[in-house]
C-alpha cells in the first residue's frame, strides 16, 4: 500500500529572539581547562600510531574516512567552504555506511555491539587532526586523543570491537585548542550501535529510523562561514551562530509517511548553544533514549533542553496524522536563569 506523505520541520527560534536575549544566551559559558598526563605503557611511553593494520584482528566492517576540504551549495550565490568527511566502505554489510545526501555532514556509521571495525582515516587538511568516537568505550590508542594528531597526507588506522550497548553516538576531530573550530567547518558525523536486546524491541528501522544534526552557523554576504567574530569574548563564552541548520542544509524539513511510525535520533552539534526542543502544537516529545542508550521505559515531556553534544531519541507515530499535515519542531526561547540548571559544555 502506498503512504502518503507528511511533513515534519525543525526550525530555530533566533528570528524571533530579541537580540539582546540571544547575546546574553551566548554569554554565560564557563571555559574549563583540562589537562592530560602523559601515558605510559607497560613499554614505556604510548606510541604513535604505525599507521598499519594489525593482521590478526578480523575486521567485520572496514571504513576509509577522509577529512578533507569541500565547497557545497547551501545558497544561492557564491558555494560555501567547508571541511568534511568522506567515507568508503572497503568491506562489510553495506548498511554500515550511511550518507546525508547532499551535505557537508555525515557519514551515519552503524555497527552492532561485539563486531570489529577497522577505520583508516586520511587527514587532506591544511592542518593537524585527529577522529574522537564521542561516548563509544574503545582502547586508550583508538579514543583519538589530541596527541595522537596527524598531519597531511598522514593515516591513522583504529581498530576496536563494539563494546557499547544499543544507542546513539556521534564523532568529530579533537585536536587540541582545534576541535571547535573543525567541527563548526563541518566534521562530524553519527555513530549508531544497535544490540541483540534493542532488535529484540522490533523499533523502527532502515527508513524510520532517521538521524537528525542541530547545528547553528553564521555566514557572510558571500555565503562563507564565520567563526569567533568576537575573537577572545567568544572563545571565553561559546560562539553562537544565527543560523540554523539541520543536517547540513538551512532548510530542515523532512517528508514522512503518514500512517508509519519514526524513531528521530537528534544530535545538538551545535558549538556552545543549548536548545529547547517541543513540538509547535504542544503534543509531547516522546523521549525513548538519551545520550548513550535506550531508557527503561518512553517518557512523555513537553520540552526537552538539549545540551551540546548531547543526543534523544524521539519516538514520533504518525498513524492517526492525515495526508499533508505538518508537524514543526522548535527551539523555544528560554530565560538565561535557566542555565543554571544545566550542564555547562562547549566544543573548544
Amino acid at each position: 500500500m502506498k503512504k502518503n506523505k507528511t511533513n515534519s520541520k525543525i526550525i530555530g527560534e533566533e528570528s524571533q529572539m530579541d537580540r539582546r536575549n540571544f547575546i546574553k544566551l551566548g554569554s554565560l559559558g564557563v571555559t574549563v581547562m583540562i589537562t592530560w598526563p602523559l601515558l605510559s605503557s607497560c613499554n614505556g611511553f604510548a606510541s604513535k600510531n604505525d599507521n598499519k593494520t594489525n593482521p590478526y584482528f578480523q575486521a567485520d566492517v572496514d571504513i576509509e574516512l577522509t577529512a578533507k576540504e569541500a565547497k557545497i551549495q547551501l545558497f544561492p550565490g557564491s558555494k560555501t567552504n567547508v571541511w568534511m568527511f568522506d567515507a568508503n566502505l572497503k568491506s562489510g554489510d553495506k548498511t554500515a555506511l550511511q550518507k546525508f545526501g547532499e551535505s557537508y555532514l555525515g557519514p551515519v556509521i552503524r555497527v552492532k555491539k561485539g563486531q570489529k571495525i577497522r577505520i583508516r582515516f586520511k587527514n587532506q587538511l591544511p592542518e593537524e587532526s585527529i577522529v574522537h568516537w564521542h561516548g563509544m568505550h574503545v582502547p586508550e590508542k583508538d579514543d583519538g586523543h589530541p596527541k595522537d594528531v596527524i598531519g597531511n597526507g598522514e593515516t591513522y588506522i583504529y581498530e576496536f570491537e563494539i563494546m557499547n550497548r544499543a544507542g546513539t553516538y556521534w564523532f568529530h576531530p579533537h585536536p587540541h585548542g582545534r576541535t571547535g573550530p573543525q567541527v563548526y567547518n563541518g566534521l562530524a558525523g553519527l555513530f549508531i550501535v544497535t544490540d541483540d536486546e534493542e532488535q529484540q524491541l522490533k523499533l523502527p528501522s532502515g527508513e524510520y529510523d532517521v538521524p537528525i544534526v542541530i547545528q547553528d552557523r553564521q555566514f557572510d554576504d558571500n555565503n562563507q562561514l564565520v567563526y569567533l567574530n568576537r575573537g577572545r569574548m567568544d572563545r571565553m563564552n561559546g560562539f553562537l551562530g544565527n543560523r540554523i541548520l539541520i543536517n547540513g542544509n538551512p532548510d530542515g524539513e523532512l517528508s514522512l509517511q503518514s500512517g508509519c511510525v519514526y524513531r528521530l535520533r537528534i544530535l545538538n552539534g551545535s558549538n556552545s548553544r543549548f536548545y529547547k526542543l517541543a513540538w509547535e502544537d504542544g503534543s509531547p516529545l516522546v523521549i525513548i533514549g538519551k545520550d548513550g542508550s535506550l531508557l527503561d521505559s518512553p517518557i512523555s515531556k513537553p520540552y526537552v533542553i538539549l545540551g551540546v553534544a548531547e543526543r534523544m531519541d524521539v519516538w514520533l507515530d504518525l498513524s492517526n496524522k492525515p495526508q499533508g499535515s505538518r508537524m514543526i519542531m522548535k527551539s523555544l526561547s528560554f530565560s538565561p536563569g535557566m542555565m543554571g540548571m544545566m550542564r555547562n559544555y562547549k566544543i573548544s
